[in-house]
């Protein structure tokens, strides 16, 4: 991978990291469901040019923007709401790979290996360790909005995998459709007084909405969407493992968030596990290049 394009991933992973102190701190003035509504309104205004109807997927399209925009950033935002510790959240959220290799095992015939098979029982044995702390002993019900978040992703990537659609801003398009009649129904459903929240919005907090819905979305998504296609996905996935570290260290710096000797424990399991997945296709793809190569 050139140096360009791995200083490039560094900066996705920076972006997706500090994402989850914005979200947090945006949610300081708007409620969870009204802060998605809005978050999508703006990605669907800033890639209408790329909304177009493709035919003969948009069942398909649909599925996949309500599980990965509605469903997904629904329960995101709402057990971030819920989260006093926003690096307890990054952690779990890591579960969503070892959940998308167990869904490709049961639907698209992806068999488990010994070491996928180790790597997820590490990871979630990390995601034990991490809810049974003390420290976070309140964020229960929190950790299960997350993780019924994560399982929603990783259904939604499932899907992609078995589609072969359009390019991805015109699937953030649709996504961003089909996301904003099902959170702006939880919200006036659940929550009250959105006018006035976005009329009393400040700089700080309209900057944070703006972050989530241009940097994280269209930057984020768009940029990951560009490495894949130049590289393989076993040279990309390491560089997005330094996600939960950029998250975890902002949640450090800018919510003053301690680290417990048992979260860091946990952490350190779980990163293992997801990283035990990810060297093992890493070294399988260098052997094959290498088979391959004159």
């Amino acid at each position: 991978m050139p140096l360009i394009h791995l200083l490039f991933g560094i900066v996705v992973a920076l972006v997706w990291g500090l994402n989850f102190v914005v979200m947090k701190i945006g949610l300081e003035q708007l409620d969870p469901f009204w802060f998605a509504t809005l978050r999508f309104a703006i990605v669907l205004l800033m890639l209408l040019p790329w909304l177009r109807v493709v035919k003969g997927s948009m069942k398909h399209m649909a599925l996949i923007g309500i599980c990965i925009g509605g469903l997904h950033f629904g329960c995101s935002f709402m057990a971030l709401d819920l989260a006093t510790k926003v690096s307890a959240m990054v952690v779990v959220v890591q579960a969503n790979i070892p959940i998308a290799i167990l869904l490709a095992h049961f639907f698209l015939d992806e068999k488990l290996s010994a070491w996928r098979t180790a790597g997820i029982v590490i990871a979630f044995s990390g995601i034990l360790i991490i809810s049974f702390d003390p420290a976070i002993a309140g964020e229960g019900i929190a950790i299960i909005v997350i993780l019924m978040a994560t399982t929603l992703y990783a259904v939604g990537t499932t899907l992609m995998r078995r589609f072969r659609g359009p390019g991805v801003l015109t699937t953030q398009a649709w996504t961003a459709f089909y996301s904003i009649p099902i959170l702006l129904t939880l919200s006036l459903g659940f929550e009250e007084g959105q006018i006035r929240e976005l009329v009393e919005l400040d700089r700080l907090h309209w900057g944070m909405l703006i972050y989530t819905a241009a940097l994280s979305s269209v930057v984020g998504y768009g940029g990951i969407n560009f490495l894949l296609k130049h590289h393989p996905v076993a040279h990309v996935a390491p560089i997005m493992l330094l996600v939960p570290v950029f998250a975890t260290l902002s949640a450090v710096i800018f919510l003053d968030e301690e680290l417990t000797v048992r979260f860091l424990a946990g952490s350190v399991v779980t990163f293992s596990g997801i990283g035990l997945i990810h060297y093992r296709d890493w070294i399988r793809n260098r052997r094959l290049a290498k088979e391959l190569l004159p």
